[in-house]
């Protein structure tokens, strides 16, 4: 395969894993409880929202098939581009792969949720809802090392555009602010799972996205002529 079709194919891996991983979004509108929600309130909000919430949280960890091919291509971009010392690539591959496994395992956890709905369950509902509250917000703090990663081979290797490792500064601040959810319930915006969590977990996937039409745009056959 020519690296014009490995290029096409992970800009539609990384594509898919985008849509796929945000599909949770509107299956499951408004967002769940945040961290400091009694447990009557997590078991309601599942139980109302449970056929869709399964679904999409389903598709958010199959969304990691495309999106390891699309790591693994831009792992070995960052290789051919930094010459005979491979240590950035080995960051982004390295990096890449504990946010994505660190993220899939949070999404385990959520999958149990909608079964625990029971009142009887209602104390472990609250644990369990505070647990996965907390993760969810330190996927930020997961991510974080792959995105720096990433936009510190975007500019020593010039292999993606500018803007997109400034995009990758931003995205890390946001990600650094997310994670911080994890140490308090207040203020409720700031709280794991609140609309700090939900903006950094758009944006990354947004820059994913992103990241998939630049390869795309890179994999283009050349004209003719």
């Amino acid at each position: 395969m020519n690296d014009a079709r490995v290029l096409r194919l992970a800009g539609w891996a990384g594509i898919a894993f985008s849509i796929l991983s945000l599909a949770v979004v509107p299956f499951a509108y408004p967002p769940p409880p945040t961290l400091g929600a009694s447990g009557a309130a997590f078991a309601a909000w599942y139980d109302a929202h449970r056929t869709g919430f399964l679904i999409g949280n389903y598709l958010g960890i199959a969304a990691f098939v495309p999106g390891f091919l699309q790591l693994a291509v831009l792992a070995d971009l960052v290789r051919r581009r930094e010459g005979a010392s491979t240590w950035l690539s080995s960051l982004v591959i390295s990096s890449g792969t504990f946010a994505y496994a660190f993220f899939g395992c949070s999404l385990v956890v959520f999958q149990v949720y909608p079964f625990l709905t029971a009142a009887r369950l209602e104390p472990a509902m609250e644990a369990m809802g505070a647990l996965g509250a907390i993760w969810f917000a330190l996927d930020g703090l997961a991510a974080l090392p792959f995105v720096l990663a990433v936009g510190l081979a975007a500019v020593n290797t010039g292999m993606l555009p500018r803007w997109f490792a400034n995009a990758s500064w931003v995205l890390a601040v946001l990600a650094l602010v997310m994670s911080l959810g994890a140490l308090s319930a207040t203020p409720a915006w700031l709280a794991a799972g609140g609309l700090a969590t939900f903006v950094g977990f758009v944006a990354f996937f947004a820059w994913t996205f992103a990241l998939g039409v630049i390869f795309l745009q890179r994999g283009k056959a050349p004209a003719a002529g």
